[in-house]
């Protein structure tokens, strides 16, 4: 198609190139796409914050990351300013890679530069520091939070400080902050149910898991493949008894 346009006298736009550079991506070419993306200067056209930002993501979820932060300096060199959505793209990648100190660095740019990462940055970084066993550092930037009417946590920011304390081995405090979730006015969704549902299973709290187990149903949610599994393991080697399935049908 897009040889068709240019026979027909149609140059393309960046939105043309950026759209089938999306294709490529999304088709994991990211390195095809790289070549119709270097296309773009030879044509005379600037490439745009969304289409470095797909190529950004593109990278990341190749495990290339290195080639991710290289794309994203040549980015900020050609003055395409990054977004928000950049950020979190770029920090998602550095936090699931282990480079947490990094992504604090960038957040701390962020700050700098007068530039609201929202919320949705906050969760990556929250969840990288639970990943790094950082739970600590990770409640105090998640309490940072809370006072702030910038900032609103949201369901999945109480879900990942849950499942850090969960990980921790802190149940009553992953409990506590359930309970706090509804009094803030959060409702959990089922990924918070399930999350807390396996670590009291884990923990033999079988009663309590039995009590989430109702209340999660009569929200609405189900056990989640992850759950069915553990709870399936558990009845095979006699830690469950057989009529606990049947609360999960």
């Amino acid at each position: 198609m897009m040889d068709v346009m240019v026979s027909k006298g149609c140059e393309p736009s960046i939105v043309t190139y950026g759209t089938l550079i999306n294709g490529y991506c999304k088709a994991k070419r990211v390195d095809d796409g790289m070549k119709l993306f270097r296309e773009i200067s030879l044509r005379g056209l600037v490439a745009d914050t969304i289409t470095y930002s797909i190529f950004i993501q593109g990278f990341c979820q190749e495990g290339k990351l290195n080639v991710a932060k290289e794309l994203f300096q040549e980015m900020v060199s050609e003055g395409a300013r990054p977004d928000t959505v950049t950020y979190g793209i770029l920090l998602d990648g550095l936090c699931d890679n282990g480079e947490l100190e990094e992504a604090l660095e960038i957040l701390d740019k962020m700050h700098t530069s007068k530039m609201d990462p929202g919320i949705g940055v906050y969760n990556i970084i929250i969840h990288g520091m639970c990943n790094a066993r950082k739970v600590d550092d990770a409640w105090d930037l998640f309490s940072s939070l809370l006072p702030l009417k910038e900032v609103k946590a949201d369901v999945k920011t109480y879900t990942i400080m849950i499942a850090g304390l969960c990980n921790k081995g802190s149940l009553s405090e992953a409990d506590k902050l359930f309970k706090k979730m509804g009094e803030d006015g959060i409702a959990p969704d089922g990924c918070t149910y399930n999350t807390l549902i396996r670590a009291h299973l884990g923990g033999s709290g079988v009663v309590t898991s039995v009590e989430l187990i109702k209340k999660m149903k009569r929200c609405g949610f189900a056990a989640d493949a992850s759950t069915m599994k553990m709870v399936i393991d558990m009845l095979s080697d006699g830690r469950l008894n057989k009529s606990f399935l049947s609360m999960l049908s």
